[in-house]
């Protein structure tokens, strides 16, 4: 058959260079339809799904077969340049294209022709980076991601991650050539970008994306300090207000991510943004438009523009669900070291903490989640009620930090309780304080050294054995330190009594040498 439609190709080679000549200023690359029709159209070419059929040279008429994901029945009349497809698409469709490119490939290259098709496109887009408007710009990365994010794989993660790099690559090659303009166009760009990966992520997994995401958003703090770091371009404000409503579209009107949509609001208005009119304005904007639940982002500008009452009246009706935001919330305005708002937002956020780090937290997540809060307790006046309540909230994940609230008020007997309720391991119990312990109470944690001691002798071998020896050498320190010789001497006794059929134990005692 290949020879076939190769003896038609050269019959009719002038009406097939006309037809590739029409459809190369009929179609264009930046058209996503486009692209997407020539794309698959050479897809099938390339991978032989088109088979000739019957040719009937007196009506010079050629019907093919391409097998698609259903086949269809291509019929084409070579002299009119007349073509239909038995597949329900009204305007040229990839079935008929790809017959014509078939035809065409049989004398020149195809390769060739995609080639210098699609150099049409990167020719427009260098017109539009120019242009040096928002719109320009906008249209750059439209173009951009259409390129590449047809031929996504939905299935494959690593492929996704791979052409978004290929994106960003690409949109290098339109950076403006004035040193000056250049981290606008990084910043703005890459926003652009994270709006179109945000909206396509609303429509399929955001497991695909939120690594990605977030990578980006990190990155773009970064962008944002460089950016405010240069002297702003009077040229600029259009694209610094176009900025604007692509970051409002995102945080406000988007649903998926919501712990990233609010970073990347955060990002912009703490590093770049901190001009009090456009926050003033903002806010203002926040209050107006009623369609969803803003609390969050007016809290959020309560803190920038210092409004304690606004704040107040939002952090009433905080939820648990909430609390990496308010944590953020928190976080921002102990750096702008606005204790008020800093003593707002904690109080507001104590009676939902133990719910938030028992139901919405991994487990392996909750003992920092706590560190970091009790680190932002620690700079407002809390009184020591309110505090016990505080480390209640938290349960075993606040023990560390309990800890040093107990050793702080010189609680030595409380702390030995509260390594005792939870069965803190030696090496644990240390990371709390406990040296601390030994220098002001060493009588106290005497208990808890025998407990510890006995854990390891129930374990009835050799290595624990020699566990239990270290920690009562340790105890045997804390004995003679608390002036407690005769005590430790009558307590050795005791073990080695209790346990004297346990030969092992016996060794390994009197190589400790414990009796003082």
């Amino acid at each position: 058959m290949s020879h076939s439609l190769f003896n038609i190709a050269v019959r009719y080679q002038s009406h097939i260079q006309q037809w590739m000549k029409t459809l190369s200023e009929d179609l264009h690359p930046s058209h996503l339809d486009d692209e997407e029709l020539v794309r698959r159209a050479s897809f099938a070419v390339r991978n032989g799904a088109v088979r000739a059929l019957s040719y009937d040279p007196y009506e010079h008429t050629l019907e093919a077969r391409v097998h698609d994901v259903s086949s269809a029945v291509v019929t084409i009349h070579l002299v009119d340049e007349q073509i239909t497809c038995s597949c329900p698409e009204k305007r040229l469709c990839r079935h008929s294209l790809a017959v014509i490119f078939s035809l065409y490939m049989q004398k020149s290259s195809l390769s060739e022709w995609l080639q210098e098709w699609r150099l049409k496109k990167t020719e427009q887009l260098s017109i539009l980076a120019n242009e040096r408007t928002p719109e320009s710009w906008n249209a750059i990365v439209q173009s951009t991601f259409n390129a590449v994010s047809g031929e996504w794989s939905w299935k494959e993660r690593y492929y996704i991650d791979s052409s978004i790099n290929q994106m960003k690559q690409k949109l290098k090659k339109f950076m403006p050539f004035e040193r000056e303009w250049q981290p606008l166009y990084d910043v703005y760009t890459r926003t652009m970008l994270l709006r179109l990966l945000f909206e396509v992520s609303e429509d399929l997994n955001e497991n695909m994306f939120r690594a990605t995401i977030q990578t980006d958003i990190e990155d773009m703090q970064h962008q944002l300090i460089t950016l405010s770091n240069k002297p702003r371009l009077f040229a600029a404000d259009p694209f610094y207000d176009a900025l604007v409503l692509h970051v409002r579209h995102i945080v406000y009107d988007l649903k998926t991510m919501d712990d990233l949509r609010f970073n990347l609001l955060h990002a912009f208005w703490v590093i770049m943004l901190t001009e009090k009119g456009r926050r003033e304005k903002e806010y203002e904007y926040l209050l107006e438009i009623k369609n969803f639940d803003n609390a969050i982002f007016r809290a959020f500008f309560c803190v920038l523009l210092k409004k304690p009452e606004e704040l107040q009246e939002i952090a009433d009706k905080i939820h648990a669900s909430q609390m990496p935001e308010w944590m953020h919330l928190a976080k921002l305005a102990k750096e702008q070291d606005d204790l008020t708002s800093l003593t707002i937002i904690l109080h507001a956020m104590r009676p939902h903490i133990f719910d938030y780090v028992n139901s919405h937290l991994s487990a392996w997540n909750r003992s920092l989640f706590v560190s970091k809060l009790y680190a932002l307790y620690k700079h407002i006046d809390l009184p020591d009620e309110e505090r016990e309540q505080l480390f209640w909230q938290f349960g075993s994940f606040g023990v560390r930090a309990y800890s040093d609230f107990l050793i702080d008020q010189h609680r030595y007997q409380d702390w030995v309780a509260l390594h005792h309720r939870f069965a803190s391991t030696l090496d644990y119990a240390e990371s709390c304080g406990m040296k601390t312990i030994l220098q002001e109470a060493p009588e106290a944690v005497l208990p808890f050294y025998h407990v510890l001691a006995l854990n390891e002798v129930r374990e009835r071998n050799r290595h624990n054995y020699k566990q239990a020896v270290r920690i009562w050498k340790k105890m045997k320190s804390a004995a003679k330190k608390s002036g407690k010789t005769d005590y430790w001497n009558l307590y050795v006794g005791e073990i080695q009594t209790k346990y004297r059929r346990l030969r092992a134990l016996q060794e390994e005692i009197q190589k400790g040498n414990l009796p003082l």
